[in-house]
């Protein structure tokens, strides 16, 4: 508004005399930080500050700046809060994004609301308050103490305001135009410092608990450091994932004298980081994803997935992860023999995660408050001795392919009602078939899938254990159809069989021609387009 531009610019102490007693209307355009009353601010110079924020209806809100606490909050801590506001009648500003979320059915998309630019004053719990207290007791100097007010006193007004603002002008990125968000805590006061620490104590804390039969699921944020949690899961039964009795009685035994309470204290005692690592390995489809989900059902724990392969995980990135990854929670880092080669060379191009940035993040894993840590592997005589080490490894988890037990056992999970004769039947009647080939459980549990609308009799007769054999047989062809392709492939790519040596020869030979093609375009005045594709 020009006309606005023109007039005088009113100062803090105009806002604070005239505030009203009810918040105003703080909406804020995206580009100049402008609230829609045309009470401008310099946007580029708040792109490089001394102060936490400089918009006058804050003022107004406020008084004086000088008598208020303030911290800026990101990434995961800014995330919980928006959580937290959007859900209390108080919030008036809001962005939405797409996100997926559970049903009876399944899953279905949905719109899912976050926090908007503006300024919230949102009342604090009463659990804050008695934290706050203890916490402003603590930090108050005996100076600040003994004047005036009795040390740990909070004022009547217990609110604390959330400022969500953009900053500077757009910058376009690889996808979009994108504007300089930031959060800011503001307590009314000075020396309120435990007060908003206790509030975000309060969320962590929310964030961070589990319930019995959910649990939630997080993968790193490696642009902005953080466990973005993703979803929360429904956990299933420990029983419902099938594998030889002698595996899982081990396994739950050790994991239940891990979490109890004389082991922790042994721990500390000694002082030993009180943690515990795992290795799952074994062959594809044989239930170690499955074991995960339900051993975080089982002991209430957040789930949380690294993706060491990312071409941004560097080593720095990978210790982060695990040293803010919540107390009590479950680390999984899946498929760990294909990042490294036999002589400890990354297999992922591009990607800067080392394997001794590997050991140090394991041998350093959070802060001792009982973490778990699950490895999976396929192939784990390809893994090197020094990952495998006692203390980097602890326990070694073998799956493999279905035994009659667990065949007699998935058959009763699909049937309850049928007894143990006959799904022992069926079991004998998939071994004869497969004869000396081998099958994992999920290949089993895709043949009940297949049969959900038969009888258990007419499941456990030999007839339809046939369909299991004619699948794994059409499997196996397309596999070797598929090697043969790539062997003729990279046959044709070396001169039909000729040594690497006549191969490489033969590709500069060919390289020289087409140089030679080009200059001569080039020199007959042609043009020369290069086409990249990424």
């Amino acid at each position: 508004n020009a006309s606005a531009a023109s007039e005088p610019r009113p100062d803090a102490s105009t806002f604070a005399a005239q505030r009203p007693p009810t918040l105003p209307n703080t909406s804020m355009s995206n580009s100049e930080f402008e609230p829609i009353l045309n009470l401008a601010a310099d946007a580029k110079t708040m792109s490089t500050r001394l102060r936490p924020f400089s918009h006058p209806s804050v003022t107004a809100a406020l008084g004086d700046p000088a008598d208020s606490t303030y911290a800026v909050v990101s990434g995961e801590l800014a995330s919980l809060i928006s959580d937290y506001v959007v859900n209390l009648p108080v919030a008036h500003s809001f962005d939405f994004d797409i996100a997926s979320t559970s049903t009876k059915n399944g899953a279905r998309r949905e719109a899912r609301p976050s926090l908007g630019l503006g300024l919230v004053q949102v009342p604090c719990p009463a659990q804050v308050h008695d934290d706050a207290r203890r916490s402003d007791a603590v930090v108050k100097s005996p100076v600040e103490a003994g004047s005036g007010a009795a040390a740990g006193d909070i004022s009547a007004d217990q609110s604390i305001f959330v400022l969500k603002h953009e900053l500077g002008e757009p910058v376009g990125t690889s996808c979009s135009a994108a504007i300089y968000s930031e959060m800011i805590l503001i307590a009314k006061g000075k020396a309120r410092l435990g007060q908003l620490q206790a509030f975000c104590d309060h969320l962590i804390e929310l964030a961070d608990k589990t319930e019995p039969r959910t649990f939630t699921i997080s993968r790193w944020n490696i642009k902005n450091q953080y466990w973005q949690r993703e979803q929360r899961a429904k956990a299933r039964s420990l029983t419902s994932v099938v594998l030889p009795e002698a595996t899982m009685g081990d396994l739950v035994q050790d994991v239940d004298d891990f979490v109890s309470e004389e082991t922790a204290a042994w721990y500390s005692d000694h002082g030993i980081p009180y943690k515990r690592s795992y290795l799952f390995y074994g062959v594809p489809g044989a239930g170690k994803t499955s074991l995960i989900q339900a051993l975080a059902g089982k002991y209430c724990r957040n789930l949380c997935y690294l993706s060491p392969t990312h071409p941004d995980m560097t080593d720095d990135s990978l210790k982060n992860a695990f040293v803010r990854a919540a107390p009590n929670s479950i680390i999984v880092l899946e498929d760990v023999d294909a990042l490294f080669g036999p002589k400890r060379q990354n297999k992922v191009d591009k990607c800067p995660l080392t394997f001794s940035g590997l050991l140090n993040a394991l041998d350093g894993v959070g802060p001792g408050g009982g973490t778990i840590v699950i490895m999976t592997s396929n192939h784990r005589d390809r893994l090197d001795p020094a990952l495998l080490r006692p203390g980097r490894v602890d326990k070694h988890v073998h799956f493999d392919h279905a035994t009659s037990e667990q065949r007699a056992a998935l058959f009763l999970q699909f049937y309850p009602k049928a007894d143990a004769v006959l799904a022992q039947r069926f079991s004998d009647h998939v071994a004869a078939a497969l004869g000396d080939r081998q099958l994992a459980m999920a290949g089993l549990q895709q043949y009940f899938i297949s049969q959900r609308k038969s009888t258990a009799e007419a499941a456990a007769s030999a007839e339809a254990v046939t369909s299991i054999i004619k699948e794994f047989e059409s499997r196996e062809e397309e596999k070797l159809k598929n090697e043969k392709a790539g062997e003729e492939a990279k046959a044709a790519n070396n001169g039909d069989g000729a040594t690497p040596a006549a191969a490489e020869k033969k590709q500069a030979d060919a390289a020289g021609s087409d140089n030679a093609q080009a200059d001569a375009g080039t020199a007959s005045g042609g043009k020369q387009i290069h086409v990249h594709i990424h």
